[in-house]
């Protein structure tokens, strides 16, 4: 085994630790990876944040209270702070350099993170 396939490995460990320990303090647990498209594969972005993979904690009322309160006066800033409230991995200043340059992706990764509680969730109806 080389060098590069070790710290590959432990790498991935570590992270799996992570996972279990966020699991043990915050209950559920949201991977949510960006569509690869998105990011030019040479940029230092997508290097930075390891293919733009993210963690988050799955929001609590209070999040949801403080998005729907926030949402009135301004979305994204409402939206941006749950990202931050739920947000385990990467560290928020990667993330927040990353809305600095592409700001429209607080909206889709926290829309993304509303689905995990039922927001947006379809319904249809008809009359009886």
């Amino acid at each position: 085994m080389d060098k590069n396939t070790e710290v590959l490995e432990t790498k991935e460990i570590s992270f799996e630790k992570k996972v279990e320990g966020w699991k043990k303090e915050y209950g559920d647990v949201y991977l949510i990876e960006a569509d690869f498209g998105l990011f030019d594969p040479d940029s230092d972005e997508s290097k930075e944040l390891e293919d733009a993979k993210f963690v988050f904690r799955k929001p609590e009322r209070a999040h949801l209270s403080r998005l729907a309160k926030g949402a009135m006066t301004n979305t994204l800033n409402a939206v941006t702070n749950l990202v931050f409230d739920c947000l385990l991995y990467p560290d928020s200043a990667k993330v927040k350099k990353l809305f600095e340059d592409k700001p429209g992706l607080a909206i889709s990764l926290g829309s993304e993170l509303q689905k995990t509680v039922g927001m947006g969730q379809d319904f249809f109806r008809k009359k009886l």
